[in-house]
């Protein structure tokens, strides 16, 4: 009797444990992406779960018409920002030397400019606080042999004549007695006093004289410093442009042609300050 009860407990035993496992297997775990719902029709359809919900874009959103908006920038709003680089350069003002400074009252008054070969009409400048025309200046025996005239546009503010105003204080002493050779300021604003002072600091010798009303710069069609004009012994202009560059000194080789009697070869160059 007693081995018959044992057999009886060990079937009852197996009999639950395998219930147990059956139930464990049934067990499915629930689909994170889905879940069943049931309708009316016995029909199921999958819905998203609400763990996975799509996150607005803070960066970015989507693109429109091709074109990605930034967020904070919304279609046809205005970006108040830095200037655009092309406005920029429209309201740049010029460097110091490109332009002479215009006398206001006279900026809407130039007249025509001579050309090469043409006799150069009388004007007048201020040199030692006098009046000079420029028939005096090509009658002066101290500086002009012959009449032969060169005129540098020079002014105490600009980088470019700071280049050039050694080399045209050179050629002054070189043809010293010979041709007159002069600085020519045509800037509004600059005095006689101050052009002085300032030519002493920079150890120039040659003269400077003044046009504040920028007639003369009209007169060979020049706004930029550093133009150098080149008068024959005739009052003939026989050129005008750079007085030199890295390679050609325009200004002294039209100088020696003039006083050779011989054409100049470079009769014009680019104005450039």
């Amino acid at each position: 009797m007693r081995f018959v009860s044992f057999a009886c407990l060990l079937v009852c035993l197996s009999a639950c444990g395998g219930n147990s496992s059956t139930k464990t297997t049934a067990r499915q775990p629930k689909d994170q992406s889905s879940q069943q719902v049931v309708t009316n029709d016995k029909s199921s359809k999958s819905v998203p779960a609400k763990d996975h919900q799509p996150t607005k874009q803070t960066a970015h959103s989507p693109k429109k018409n091709g074109k990605t908006q930034v967020a904070g920038h919304a279609q046809g709003s205005k970006h108040r920002g830095k200037r655009s680089h092309s406005a920029n350069r429209k309201n740049r003002k010029p460097a110091h030397g490109k332009n002479h400074k215009p006398n206001p009252s006279h900026s809407d008054k130039r007249g025509k400019s001579i050309a090469i070969g043409d006799t150069v009409p009388e004007f007048e400048v201020t040199l030692g606080g006098k009046a000079w025309k420029l028939s005096d200046l090509r009658k002066n025996k101290k500086w002009s042999k012959d009449g032969t005239v060169v005129l540098t546009f020079w002014c105490s503010f600009c980088h470019s004549c700071r280049d050039v105003e050694r080399p045209l204080d050179k050629l002054a002493g070189i043809y010293k007695g010979q041709v007159a050779v002069l600085a020519i300021d045509a800037s509004y604003g600059e005095t006689s006093d101050g052009v002085a002072k300032f030519a002493k600091k920079r150890g120039l010798q040659l003269p400077i004289a003044l046009n504040p009303d920028g007639k003369v710069a009209d007169l060979f069609g020049t706004s930029k410093t550093t133009t150098t004009v080149v008068i024959d012994k005739k009052g003939v202009l026989r050129y005008c442009g750079r007085f030199s560059d890295g390679q050609h000194a325009y200004a002294e080789d039209a100088v020696k042609s003039v006083l050779a009697g011989k054409p100049v070869k470079v009769k014009k160059t680019r104005h450039r300050g």
